[in-house]
């Protein structure tokens, strides 16, 4: 099966590959229209602060801690919810003997 798979990918990546090389000469060959000048946007800055800024950690570490809050409250929920998924288990048991 993943012969199969593989080699009708690889057909399908050769006829792609095919078109588009097709496609590419016939685009070389048309006329071409002028492109018409842009104003040119400033790029990003490349010294760009490599440390977050102390708001950011401030948030970050808010986040982490109501993550840690959220895992800490749906293990205890879980644990509970197991424990008295046990004991009714055991009383049904108990009640069908």
């Amino acid at each position: 099966m993943s012969r199969l798979l593989l080699a009708w990918v690889f057909a399908l990546m050769s006829v792609v590959g095919i078109a588009g090389v097709a496609s590419a000469q016939e685009a070389a060959n048309a006329p071409a229209a002028t492109a018409q000048q842009t104003a040119v946007k400033p790029a990003p800055s490349v010294d760009a602060p490599q440390e977050p800024s102390p708001e950011e950690r401030a948030e970050t570490k808010r986040k982490l801690w109501i993550g840690g809050i959220a895992v800490l409250l749906f293990v205890l929920v879980y644990y509970r919810n197991k424990k008295r998924w046990t004991a009714w288990r055991k009383e049904r048991a108990a009640k069908k003997k």
